[in-house]
């Protein structure tokens, strides 16, 4: 059997201390995150990490960075099975950004926190972020364009919708929702809502109206 060094001698380091800090911050949270323990479950020497991070913050913009990677990833596929028209192209972003978060509550709990980096890391990870944000007000600017959506100010709306949906999938990974969510809608019911509520909030237009993402139930 292959040990630790030679698995990671061809440069898939990088990517394993990726994924054990990972692991270490769903298993105790972001204080038990070090360098040293990441290096230990990877099984190397406490010294090889350096050769790919700073320090821990360094690591962890690389884990945020990979989370992002992954939802860029997930909102592509969706859009690119989507139809090509602009509201179906953004209800593609919208669903494909709550099945991420959903599927990848770690990662996701890792972007999104204000706990696990310093002051030093803050202009990267705004920097990573601010690139989906933008890609969701461009779509956004696109249906203003050709009016179908109301006119207004599209980073605003879009700041509104991220901030919606961003609530809804952090009380989902929370475990603040099920309990309460009525067994004829389920978990799919209410992330349909959600998106439909998001739809009537931007004002689509009836002559465009929004494709069919919910069903009520019997």
């Amino acid at each position: 059997m292959a040990t630790a060094k030679a698995r990671y001698h061809h440069g898939n380091l990088h990517s394993a201390l990726i994924e054990e800090a990972l692991g270490i911050i769903m298993e105790t949270g972001p204080k038990g995150l070090s360098i040293r323990e990441v290096a230990r479950r990877a099984g190397v020497s406490h010294a090889a990490p350096y050769r790919h991070f700073t320090d821990k913050n360094d690591l962890i913009v690389a884990v945020v960075e990979r989370g992002f990677e992954l939802m860029q990833q997930t909102m592509l596929e969706q859009k690119a099975a989507a139809e090509a028209d602009p509201i179906s192209q953004f209800a593609a972003s919208g669903l494909a950004y709550v099945e991420f978060a959903l599927a990848y509550p770690t990662y996701y709990r890792v972007m999104f926190s204000g706990d696990l980096i310093s002051t030093d890391g803050h202009v990267t990870l705004q920097h990573t972020s601010s690139e989906a944000l933008s890609e969701m007000a461009k779509d956004i600017q696109t249906a203003q364009d050709i009016g179908i959506v109301r006119e207004g100010d599209a980073m605003a709306q879009a700041i509104a919708i991220w901030s919606t949906m961003h609530g809804f999938v952090s009380l989902m990974n929370d475990n603040r929702i099920s309990h309460l969510v009525d067994e004829r809608y389920g978990v799919e019911g209410i992330r349909d809502l959600v998106l439909a509520a998001i739809f009537e909030g931007i004002g689509i237009s009836d002559q465009h109206p929004a494709p069919n993402i919910t069903e009520t139930p019997a």
